[in-house]
């Protein structure tokens, strides 16, 4: 593909260096004024344009504009204006009879800062809206600079030059050989593939939800087929970027024979980890949404990763455990067959005698709660007696634990202490 901006009366400019480039040209079939004073219109029009995109941004802000729509105008914005206004100045000179080979400059440095804005808005395209990792970000933000001035060395014509100075870059790893020019369009073909590939994992991922959402489909199975849909998409998209990149199939066989190695030694833990999820979601012992005791730590699975679980406790922080850790140790699922759940908490009462008449408002105080479920029992037994005073162990069932159980608790105790005060029930006052 040409640039088009490289293109003059359907001849291609070499781009062997600046007396083949298209600025050089258009010095010298142009008139030295009309020239430089081009020149100066398109500086004006960058200079306009990169003052003018910040009120832009603030005009959206004060619109109430999406944090993506602002973005995108401070990341097009710029390209967007200055190519606007030179693409003005040359219809209108055209409309006046104006050749377009008479507006040179400024016709091909449009088309140059139209190509900018194509390769910055694909850009943020694939960052912000494909959601790639940090990294891909990063090395995504690279290529779209990188690619930008290549367009401007080419348009100077230097970019040719470079070019094959980079091709002749070439060493050798056993019998493979690398040339320069292979590895850098490696690296951009890697950062694209994994990206779309990323998204594309995202995309089945989503799909899957949903289908197993309207199917009723047991989501551990959903995410079992996810996880391996993924990983074969990435297998896939790596084999081909190393392919593409000039590697040998035998090269790439002895890799694959070190990575297993690697993975033998160095990255045992990381397969064990992977390995141990699709066993806990082929089991279906454990899934999202479930609350779970693992150790000293209780709270809600949000998330069954491919290295680790994510469990967010009742203060809201969110432990990682690693999912060996799972297969190995015990797991207490308070929810796995069933939402049902007892909540127990004791109460202390400073006379036995008033015990009957304790329990008959415990029991009803905890019946007029609404998450206390009414088909199931309530209980009010006696857990220990001393001389001055008996402790009571009070329980109820709730299937709502997604909402926790000190609330519960504390409602329970402000209706539970208001009643017996009304019938003159003592509370204890030691401690034990």
């Amino acid at each position: 593909m040409q640039l088009n901006f490289m293109r003059l009366n359907e001849v291609v400019m070499s781009g062997d260096g600046y007396d083949q480039s298209m600025a050089y040209h258009a010095y010298l079939n142009l008139e030295s004024w009309s020239f430089w004073g081009q020149c100066l219109y398109c500086v004006i029009c960058l200079a306009m344009a990169y003052a003018g995109t910040p009120r832009w941004v603030q005009a959206c802000e004060r619109r109430q504009g999406s944090f993506r729509l602002l973005g995108f105008v401070r990341e097009v914005g710029p390209a967007i204006i200055a190519s606007s206004s030179m693409g003005l100045m040359v219809l209108l000179l055209s409309l006046l009879g104006c050749a377009l080979s008479e507006l040179l400059v400024v016709w091909k440095v449009m088309s140059l800062t139209v190509w900018v804005l194509s390769v910055r808005a694909g850009s943020w395209f694939l960052r912000e809206v494909m959601r790639p990792h940090e990294l891909l970000r990063f090395m995504l933000r690279g290529i779209e600079w990188a690619l930008v001035l290549s367009m401007v060395l080419t348009f100077f014509g230097f970019l040719r030059p470079m070019l094959d100075a980079v091709g002749t870059v070439q060493f050798s790893v056993g019998n493979q050989v690398f040339k320069g020019s292979n590895l850098v369009g490696g690296i951009v073909l890697a950062v694209l593939a994994f990206t779309i590939s990323g998204q594309l994992a995202q995309l089945i991922d989503w799909a899957l939800t949903r289908y197993s959402i309207r199917q009723r489909m047991f989501s551990n199975d959903a995410l079992v087929l996810s996880r391996m849909l993924s990983l074969t998409i990435f297998l896939l998209t790596a084999i081909a970027v190393l392919v593409g990149s000039g590697v040998e199939p035998a090269t790439l066989a002895a890799f694959a024979g070190a990575l297993g190695i690697g993975l033998g030694f160095g990255l045992q833990e990381v397969v064990v980890n992977f390995v141990s999820g699709i066993l806990l979601l082929l089991e279906r012992a454990v899934k999202p949404g479930d609350y779970v005791t693992v150790g000293s730590i209780t709270g809600q699975v949000v998330q069954l990763g491919h290295r680790s679980l994510v469990i967010r406790d009742a203060v809201g922080t969110e432990n990682l455990i690693p999912n060996v850790t799972l297969t190995r140790g015990m797991v207490q699922n308070h929810t796995l067959s069933n939402a049902d759940f007892r909540v127990s908490f004791p109460l202390r009462l400073a006379d036995i005698s008033r015990y009957e008449i304790a329990q008959a408002q415990i029991e009803q105080a905890m019946r007029a709660h609404h998450r206390v479920l009414h088909d199931r029992p309530v209980g009010c037994q006696i857990a220990a007696l001393y001389a001055d005073e008996v402790t009571l162990e009070l329980s109820c069932w709730i299937n709502d634990l997604q909402n926790g159980q000190k609330t519960l608790v504390s409602d329970l105790l402000l209706d539970i202490g208001k009643r017996l005060q009304a019938c003159g029930v003592a509370l204890a006052r030691g401690q034990h």
